[in-house]
């Protein structure tokens, strides 16, 4: 399939990708799982190695690889430790939202530090009461000369306490649509009135910060507008397709490795004096996870093949989102079926697929949206 999608620089990322990750990622996984902290040393060497920037022009530091080498190198990462994966994801989504939106000057200060990993990014849209509905926040910007107040809160924030960089969405005009009244303002890390805190731990992807941010006038100066002012919602729509095509990714990168473990469980584990893999119904099993996988991974490339030929992929990229998500979930599943009483021990690590693989059908957007998007898109027509 990948001979469908990957043009030979392509090829050629992903083997340069798996041999940087099998010498830096691999041997520190189950530790990550364990003790449930990602180490900031490998966010770092990913960026110095390029897995920030496919995004990015050359120009600010990125590898200007393109979506599909982004959709490739995030697979590869899930498949060894999708936490790592998602902590990485709002430094790409932040760096396609400067390089789209910002001014030279913001590129120059900040594209070209997202680019190399030398500074962590947070998307900070979810507040308590806007989830689904991203136009409620209730965060503001009120403008005083030539700086912004920030005064809100946000949740469920993605690298919260280890992110230098905040990537604020708030209200800035309270007089019209809070779809034509949001703002999004950049604020860095140990700025007076910005508290952080990580009250909860989390079902699955272990590893990541996750927390809430807490802003009692945050003064900022007017330069720290991103894109904009009053742009801020469609910006983040545009953003968000990029999303669900990353997310997607991260599905079929956990669904990989589950199929794998499966694959390998199967031939080696003997039950009436022969491998399970013999018997019909763990080849129906394997059948199915493979051809869902298969199905997938279609709708993530070729949504990205859209969007690299700069055409509309809202449709493609939510139904991408909704399909991977759900799939991976049941692929998972599958996976310590097939492990029997082995799958649900902490000694192989499809359990952990299993976890990690609910949080898709919720983070980014939940399933019920995107099928909502989808209805939207395809009632157009």
């Amino acid at each position: 399939m990948e001979n469908l999608f990957f043009t030979d620089n392509v090829h050629a990322a992903k083997k340069k990708v798996m041999s940087f990750l099998q010498k830096e990622l691999e041997p520190i996984k189950n530790d990550i799982n364990r003790a449930n902290k990602i180490p900031i040393a490998i966010l770092k060497k990913m960026g110095k190695e390029g897995l920030f920037g496919p995004l990015i022009p050359q120009k600010y530091r990125g590898t200007e690889l393109g979506i599909i080498a982004h959709c490739m190198i995030t697979e590869e990462i899930s498949k060894i430790n999708v936490a790592v994966s998602v902590s990485r994801t709002p430094c790409i989504l932040m760096g396609y939202l400067l390089n789209k939106f910002s001014k030279e000057q913001q590129k120059e200060k900040y594209l070209k530090q997202v680019a190399t990993g030398d500074k962590i990014c947070s998307i900070c849209v979810t507040e308590e009461m806007a989830g689904s509905n991203v136009a409620d926040i209730k965060t503001t910007a009120e403008k005083k000369g030539n700086s912004y107040l920030l005064n809100g809160s946000k949740k469920f924030i993605t690298n919260a306490g280890l992110s230098d960089y905040y990537f604020i969405w708030a209200i800035s005009n309270q007089n019209v649509n809070p779809r034509g009244g949001m703002s999004v303002f950049l604020v860095e890390k140990d700025i007076p009135g910005l508290r952080i805190e990580n009250p909860y731990n989390l079902m699955g992807i272990n590893g990541i910060y996750n927390g809430n941010l807490e802003l009692k006038n945050v003064e900022i100066p007017e330069e720290n507008l991103i894109g904009m002012e009053g742009n801020g919602f469609n910006d983040l729509m545009d953003v968000f397709n990029i999303e669900r095509l990353t997310l997607s990714s991260e599905c079929n990168g956990i669904a990989l490795a589950a199929l794998e473990e499966s694959k390998n469980y199967a031939k080696t584990r003997i039950q009436f004096n022969k491998p399970i893999a013999s018997f019909q119904l763990i080849k129906l099993k394997i059948a199915e996870m493979a051809t869902k996988l298969q199905a997938a991974r279609l709708l993530t490339f070729s949504a990205a093949k859209l969007s690299e030929m700069k055409l509309n992929f809202t449709k493609e990229a939510s139904m991408a989102k909704a399909y991977s998500s759900k799939t991976s979930l049941e692929i998972a599943s599958e996976a310590v079926q097939i492990h029997g009483g082995n799958g649900y021990t902490d000694m192989y690590p499809v359990e952990r697929y299993m976890r990690d693989a609910k949080f898709f059908m919720i983070g980014g957007g939940t399933t019920e949206i995107q099928n909502l998007i989808i209805a939207r898109e395809e009632l157009k027509k």
